[in-house]
């Protein structure tokens, strides 16, 4: 079966926007792989920000060389890190695009390194994705002809030297918006058991990678449903039923998970507790699955997009945790009363509103704005603010849900003032008692 590369439409017309004389641009290409079929949504040119610090402005990352480019690949592959960083699962950095001041039809494909490029992102992912068997891409936009000419790489290190052939592939452009559907869904962490431990941040790191073991095993135990209903792994998403969020998420697909549990040793609070010394870190259970999917895959495909997706956001979140236990580690040593309550980081999802609408995601802690992280996205991903959409309702008030809970008292603390009104009523209702027996018997004395 032969290999096409499906394009967003309207990146054409991006690529040929970021022209800037005779210089050679590198960007990261963002999208999913079904079957042998590649379907780019989003191209992201690298950005850094310029010497001007007063006018903080940011300025694409171009080289006046292909020699210069090729020096500073490790700067290349450390932007496509970030980029990947943004990613829900089941969507990949698929490879790197460049834009090249000379006829393509007189040069090879840039031969950079995609060996190295590749280790860089499986050895600092987060979580580490199985090795997936197609190829990167490289998108050539030559600046003297106006056109694109796009590769496949293979690449291999076997005994000797290294190798890297480039395979010319078909590329379509066209209008996708109505190709693209939305897994959403929520887990909770109360799958998992509490974990008490004494050693600090380190012997939490130490326990990530078995915390991610165990979870996995639960999600391969699970049932996952689509709309209600379980469905044949070799069943396409072409005719499925969508709904609507707020007018905002469209086409969506609500799953759910379902597994067996013996009732009698299910943790009673349906969260994963880490409790270190007076400090504690309360990892609330119930967070959000969001997933883009290609209509053409299948359920067998989708399975693996939204497992991938579910591990990636439960260790973001361990992480964030565990950075901000190091952080915060010398106010425990300064005050050895203090109760720290870490909250867990809340998923929102930042929307590319231009073609198809595709979801990536970042966390913000309590007390920080979805809009910082907005800008942050908009700078990794070179998305205009007019381009992006935030939307950070998924996980709003998910920790109130944990107070309905029949095991859990979720009778409200007693505010200092009202209890204290509340013993001195009881003072004086005594007093005045005490009072009315001591009059009573002075009377009869008396009388």
């Amino acid at each position: 079966m032969m290999t096409k590369v499906f394009i967003e439409e309207h990146l054409d017309k991006y690529l040929k926007s970021l022209v800037k004389g005779k210089l050679f641009i590198p960007g990261v290409i963002i999208g999913q792989v079904i079957g042998n079929n590649y379907h780019i949504v989003h191209l992201s040119a690298m950005t850094v920000w310029n010497d001007d610090i007063q006018n903080n402005k940011i300025d694409v990352l171009a080289f006046k060389t292909l020699s210069d480019l090729l020096a500073n690949s490790d700067t290349i592959f450390q932007k496509s890190l970030e980029v990947a960083t943004l990613l829900p699962g089941g969507s990949h950095v698929l490879g790197l695009f460049f834009i090249v001041p000379q006829d393509l039809k007189s040069i090879q494909p840039i031969d950079i390194d995609f060996y190295a490029f590749h280790s860089e992102l499986n050895e600092n992912l987060l979580f580490k994705k199985p090795n997936e068997t197609w190829n990167y891409l490289i998108l050539n936009y030559s600046t003297v002809n106006k056109k694109s000419y796009c590769y496949s790489v293979d690449f291999n290190r076997v005994s000797g030297p290294e190798k890297t052939t480039y395979k010319a592939v078909d590329s379509v452009c066209g209008s996708f918006n109505n190709d693209w559907i939305t897994f959403i869904g929520t887990f909770n962490f109360g799958t998992l058991d509490r974990l008490n431990v004494g050693g600090g941040p380190k012997a939490l790191f130490s326990i990530r990678d078995s915390l991610l073991d165990k979870f996995e095993s639960v999600l391969n135990e699970s049932v996952c449903t689509f709309n209600g209903h379980v469905c044949d792994e070799n069943k396409t998403f072409k005719d499925f039923e969508c709904d609507e969020i707020d007018n905002v998420l469209k086409n969506v697909v609500k799953i759910e998970f379902y597994r067996e549990v013996d009732l009698g040793n299910e943790c009673k609070n349906a969260s994963l507790t880490v409790k270190r010394g007076k400090g504690k870190i309360s990892m609330s259970g119930l967070c959000s699955i969001v997933v883009p999917f290609n209509r053409n895959g299948t359920i067998k495909d989708a399975l693996k997009a939204i497992h991938e997706d579910a591990m990636q956001t439960f260790a973001t979140r361990l992480k964030m945790h565990l950075e901000s236990m190091v952080e915060e580690e010398s106010l425990e040593e300064e005050d050895g009363d203090a109760n720290i309550l870490h909250e867990t980081p809340r998923r929102i999802l930042i929307l590319k509103t231009e073609g198809s609408k595709f979801a990536f995601s970042d966390y913000v802690f309590p007390g920080e704005t979805s809009q910082e992280a907005l800008c942050v996205a908009g700078e990794i991903l070179n998305l205009a603010e007019d381009k992006m959409e935030l939307y950070d309702m998924l996980e709003k008030g998910r920790h109130s849900y944990y107070e309905t809970l029949p095991d859990i008292d979720s009778s409200p603390p007693q505010d200092a003032s009202t209890s204290s009104s509340n013993n001195m009523l009881i003072y004086f209702t005594w007093a005045a008692l005490i009072l009315a027996i001591f009059a009573y018997v002075m009377k009869q004395i008396f009388m």
